[in-house]
């Protein structure tokens, strides 16, 4: 009787373990990692996405209004002593170690909604900074293609959609520094990044707020208000140039106000969407817009789910 029931509980439990190798043999890649990670590396992960969610962009990326969102990690906290236990800092190492669960356990995993790159190295203009890309495959694809003529006169004639994603995902490669480009795939649409570039190089060239005493401002030489209040917004970054005046305007300064005056903020229509400048409320705009209300209601749903982490995960590769 003894044998009999030895055998028969040897047996459920045979069958019971064979019963589960199965089902996890079934899971998905990212589930099967996922159950492996100890529970500090799912609270590192979690707060990673957390703070790319709140306090960043990355959830209109995963969701796809977005094209990519960029974010800096210190990378030499000694240059910014001061900067040590503050907000910037905290943030910064949730994104360094929640990046470093993530490039152990789901890298290699393919997705189409959300790819995410940590650089190699400093950006070569900003030597403080390590970036972070959230990147959407498909939307970044879109982007460029819908826009290629643009993005082959900046950075070449034999520029593709694909070759571009490649470069972006490339962790050896710098993000393109042209502004222009940079307000597209950020999403803010052609027009208003057109716009906003231009005055960006108005203020670069002409009108820089870092100025040498005795000299005049150049603002008051120019006389316009000045919109930054004396603060350096950092403009040297840039080589500066000499211009002249765009088509229809007879100096810098007209053009200038134009600009100035003329921008609205996308927070005027919801203080939850990204930030940017718009100047053309044309289709494009208000398209982005509703996509970018849209999928804030799909971040906050997301951000109040129990399984916070798995969910995303799950939204990520499924």
């Amino acid at each position: 009787m003894f044998y009999k029931l030895f055998c028969f509980l040897f047996l459920l439990n045979f069958f019971a373990t064979l019963s589960i190798q199965a089902k996890e043999e079934n899971l998905p890649e990212w589930k099967n990692l996922f159950l492996q990670m100890q529970e500090e590396e799912k609270q590192y992960l979690e707060s990673f996405f957390k703070t790319m969610f709140v306090n960043s962009e990355g959830g209109f990326v995963l969701f796809g209004s977005k094209p990519i969102c960029v974010e800096g990690i210190f990378s030499n906290v000694n240059n910014r002593i001061s900067w040590l236990g503050a907000r910037n800092h905290r943030r910064s190492v949730d994104l360094k170690l929640g990046f470093q669960v993530w490039d152990k356990y789901f890298s290699n995993i393919k997705s189409n909604k959300l790819v995410i790159c940590c650089k190699n190295k400093p950006h070569s203009t900003y030597l403080n900074w390590i970036h972070l890309v959230f990147i959407n495959p498909k939307k970044i694809t879109d982007v460029v293609s819908k826009n290629l003529s643009l993005f082959r006169y900046i950075l070449g004639p034999k520029l593709t959609a694909s070759s571009f994603l490649n470069y972006i995902i490339d962790k050896e490669q710098d993000i393109p520094l042209d502004y222009t480009l940079s307000g597209i795939l950020l999403g803010f649409g052609l027009e208003n990044s057109l716009h906003f570039r231009r005055l960006e190089l108005i203020e670069s060239s002409k009108i820089q707020c870092r100025e040498q005493a005795p000299l005049k401002s150049k603002f008051m030489r120019l006389h316009i208000e000045d919109p930054y209040q004396g603060i350096y917004l950092g403009f040297d970054k840039e080589i500066e140039k000499e211009l002249n005046p765009s088509f229809s305007y007879k100096n810098l300064a007209e053009e200038y106000k134009f600009l100035l005056n003329g921008k609205k903020s996308s927070l005027q229509f919801n203080s939850k969407i990204p930030l940017f400048a718009i100047y053309d409320l044309n289709e494009e705009t208000i398209h982005l817009i509703e996509n970018y209300i849209h999928d804030q209601k799909k971040i906050e749903n997301l951000l109040s789910e129990s399984n916070f982490l798995e969910k995303t995960l799950e939204l990520i590769f499924e």
